[in-house]
């Protein structure tokens, strides 16, 4: 059957995919001042710092992944699956990311974790998280009307509070917003939720998984793209192969599934995946800004210098407000931060805050004067990936103890640690058990034999090399600190310790 017809109104050159083609009403969207925004909101934060091509933005983003979601609409819908959705996924695939962050994922993070740890549970939902603060402290949101659309339109997503996650705040900008107006036109209301939903993971058709699954047109670009303008290739796959094998299982949860001719071209996008992730994201210099900017928006935030969750939703509350959202950019941020270094802000010092003065000062010039933090130790290896391993410099008594020695501050001694997988399986599971957690049904590759109707985990066919590396994990352990002479420090006393364990047989 062929694909749904499209009325395309114009095409947009993009250095990645060559013309976009888009219709009217997508047009009408692009121009709009909300996903204008986008322009202003770097794809990998502050990775220029280390890679000095990564300055493209979540606006070409998202017209690349809107591209390859038609190109996965298109295939799907001519082996009779996804009839009469290609618009809709078309429109959720190009505002995925209208209600980012700045600096994308950086900010993001502290964000989220401040509105988990402050937004008092109701009696639908209770948060997943240790609340190290009375309930009496809790921020009551129940009166707040934006903060319960947020809540009913993800209900089954819900359950951990994750309210402040982008693809939330996407649910807000475009139902509160001018961007709702110029979709009615085209749209039914039920549409529009539908578009939402798709974007946030929460739909429960397989619309979603062109969005969100292993093998989402999202990721798709991402990795082209960022492998692009990093100059690094290791991001390159067989797109087109990819999309050409891609089949909709008829199966109650209806899970995307690869051609098993087609099985060398998903383990290449599995190991690009991997390759750039572990070269290029984790980056000692790219995590290092990466822990400065999450330390300045904390410390920040305290201050109530920039946004929260809270603040942000109050933006939503009527049209003139929601226009609060269009300066939340990466200029927004640094203006903040010129400010404080010019000294035409203030900053207040108090024990309640975890971030001290001085402290926050010191990582606001690191990130004006690119001054990244020293990189102490690092521990790289390939362990079983259901095997937990702790290097001495992380266990809490030995740095206590190297504080001790070294007299350096607490702060100062910063760790960091990442598990890198080359598949999404976790724990290791196979189809043949017989229930499978939802968040995994559409985590994980999976590959069925031309004329057959049984599938199975791409890391279950033995002719693959994942089947081998899926057994693994990459640990990626660190150490932070200040300076060269505090690294100093800090390695003699590990270097101390080290000879004590071995003294001991340890």
């Amino acid at each position: 059957m062929a694909p749904d017809e499209i009325d395309f109104h114009k095409s947009i050159y993009d250095n990645v995919h060559g013309f976009i083609k888009l219709t009217k009403l997508e047009c009408e969207v692009v121009n709009s001042l909300f996903f204008q925004r986008l322009r202003n909101v770097r794809q990998l934060g502050l990775m220029d710092y280390v890679f000095p091509g990564a300055l493209h933005n979540r606006f070409n983003h998202s017209l690349g992944v809107l591209h390859i979601a038609d190109k996965m609409i298109a295939s799907l819908q001519d082996n009779n699956s996804l009839i009469g959705k290609r618009k809709v996924i078309r429109m959720a695939a190009l505002l995925h990311d209208i209600g980012h962050y700045p600096l994308s994922h950086l900010i993001e993070g502290v964000v989220l974790e401040d509105a988990r740890s402050k937004i008092k549970p109701t009696d639908s939902y209770t948060t997943d998280i240790s609340l190290d603060t009375d309930e009496d402290d809790k921020i009551d949101l129940n009166y707040h009307d934006i903060h319960k659309l947020n809540f009913d339109l993800h209900t089954t997503r819900n359950p951990s509070g994750d309210f402040a996650h982008h693809e939330r705040i996407t649910s807000l900008v475009i139902l509160k917003t001018e961007i709702y107006s110029i979709l009615q036109t085209e749209f039914s209301d039920d549409e529009i939720k539908e578009i939402v939903q798709i974007i946030a993971g929460t739909y429960p058709g397989p619309e979603k998984l062109i969005i969100h699954s292993e093998l989402d047109a999202d990721r798709f670009d991402y990795l082209l793209r960022d492998s692009k303008h990093t100059g690094v290739i290791y991001g390159l796959f067989d797109l087109d192969q990819l999309i050409r094998s891609l089949k909709l299982y008829k199966r109650e949860d209806n899970p995307i599934v690869v051609d098993a001719k087609s099985r060398k071209a998903a383990e290449h996008y599995l190991m690009c995946r991997y390759f750039l992730y572990s070269t290029v994201i984790y980056h000692k210099t790219t995590v290092s800004f990466e822990i400065i900017i999450q330390k300045i928006y904390k410390g920040l935030m305290e201050r109530s210098l920039v946004y929260s969750y809270f603040k942000l939703i109050d933006f939503f509350k009527d049209p003139i407000s929601s226009k609060k959202f269009l300066d939340f950019d990466d200029s927004y941020f640094f203006n903040i931060l010129k400010k404080v270094y010019d000294k035409d802000i203030e900053l207040e010092d108090d024990e309640k805050y975890e971030i001290r003065k001085d402290l926050l000062l010191d990582f606001i010039t690191r990130v004006l004067e690119r001054k990244p933090l020293k990189m102490v130790v690092e521990y790289q290896q390939l362990i079983e990936r259901n095997k937990s391993i702790q290097e001495p410099p992380f266990e809490l008594a030995v740095i206590d103890k190297i504080i001790r020695d070294t007299q350096i501050e607490r702060d100062w001694y910063i760790t960091y640690k990442k598990n890198v997988s080359v598949t999404s399986i976790h724990p290791y599971r196979s189809l043949s058990e017989k229930t499978i957690p939802e968040a995994e049904q559409y985590e994980t590759i999976k590959i069925i034999e031309t004329g057959k109707e049984d599938i199975k985990y791409l890391v279950e066919d033995s002719s693959s090399v994942i089947s081998v590396l899926s057994k693994f994990k990459l640990s990626i352990m660190r150490v932070y600190t200040k300076d060269f002479s505090y690294k100093e420090k800090i390695n003699a006393a590990i270097h101390d310790y080290d000879l004590e364990r071995e003294k001991h047989g340890l």
